[in-house]
This record gives structure tokens, C-alpha cells and sequence, in this order.
């Protein structure tokens, strides 16, 4: 038992709706990412946190894994292949760090996965992404204390370097 001194009238009431986001596409931003071990065992995701960005859904949470270690090649080629597509959407070409990714605004493809089973809810699933345009990047900026780096309006086509470094979980691994 845990004695405590809590009155909801003290406490504002979370806004929060616990519906799904029809499926299209929504102007959103990382906020938070870490590297999480799978429950197979089979390797590592890059586990990442979105913050919808656009009117009417804005502050929803969206959550996305990028498989970046796993056992089965296939696995974690199409999932770098998702990495590389958010990056090159928000103007990376190598990332050594995740927090690279923080608050640089993105456009997320959303989508409703269905479970045919019955033994789970349907889910939101991000399935792509692509860079938010010039005239659209009029959205507010991070907190001054969480930002680590300051927003970078995407290019077109960011340029590859000649030999562009490795990232910590591409070392070792056959390109």
C-alpha cells in the first residue's frame, strides 16, 4: 500500500484523444530515440519517438523501430533502407549520433495496420517518409534546453561524401 496526497482537481486534465490518426501524410518531429535490444534476441532497434507537428493533431505521439542490428540480413537491410530514407528527408547524409535526428521537422506517411486476429487494437505505423517543404517549415522550434542541434532545411538532394563514415552499428558489417 502507498499512502498519497493527490486530488484530481489539482491536476490539469490531459488532453489526450486515443484514436488513431487517419492514414496520409503529417509534418512531425523526432523528440526522442535509443538503441533497445529486441525481445527475440535477435539484435538491436533504433527505437524512435515522433511528435506530430501538424494542426489538429498536434503533440500526438507517433512510435517507429528500425531493426539496425538483426540476425536475419533481410531484417536489417530493408530497415536501414527506412533509416536511410528519414535521413535523407531531413538533409543527413552519415549519422554517428541519433540525437542528430531530434527536432528536425519531417513529413511521416501514416498508416493503419489492422489486426486480423482480434487479439490486438489496430495501430498507427509510420511507412515513409519525405522532406517538408520550404514554404511549410513555419513550425515552432524545440526548447531552447533540449535542442542539440539547431533545424536544417532539407535539400533536395543532399550530395554523398567520397567515403562517408561509418556508423557505430555499420561497423563490421558487409555493405
Amino acid at each position: 500500500m502507498a499512502i498519497l496526497n493527490f486530488n484530481v482537481n489539482d491536476v490539469e486534465k490531459r488532453e489526450n484523444s486515443y484514436e488513431l490518426l487517419p492514414a496520409g501524410w503529417y509534418t512531425a518531429q523526432i523528440t526522442e530515440s535509443e538503441i533497445v535490444p529486441l525481445h527475440s534476441g535477435n539484435g538491436d532497434a533504433l527505437k524512435l519517438t515522433f511528435e506530430v507537428l501538424s494542426d489538429g493533431y498536434r503533440n500526438r505521439k507517433l512510435w517507429t523501430r528500425f531493426n539496425i542490428r538483426h540476425n536475419i540480413p533481410d531484417t536489417e537491410r530493408y530497415a536501414k533502407q527506412q533509416l536511410r530514407e528519414l535521413c535523407e528527408s531531413v538533409g543527413l547524409v552519415s549519422l554517428q549520433d541519433s540525437n542528430l535526428l531530434h527536432y528536425k521537422p519531417v513529413q511521416v506517411r501514416v498508416k493503419i495496420r489492422k489486426d486480423d486476429t482480434g487479439r490486438y487494437e489496430d495501430q498507427n505505423e509510420i511507412a515513409g517518409y519525405k522532406p517538408v517543404s520550404q514554404a511549410s517549415q513555419l513550425l515552432p522550434a524545440a526548447p531552447a534546453a533540449r535542442q542539440s542541434t539547431p533545424p536544417v532545411a532539407p535539400s533536395a538532394a543532399p550530395a554523398a561524401p567520397a567515403q562517408p563514415p561509418v556508423a557505430p552499428w555499420l561497423k563490421g558489417k558487409a555493405a
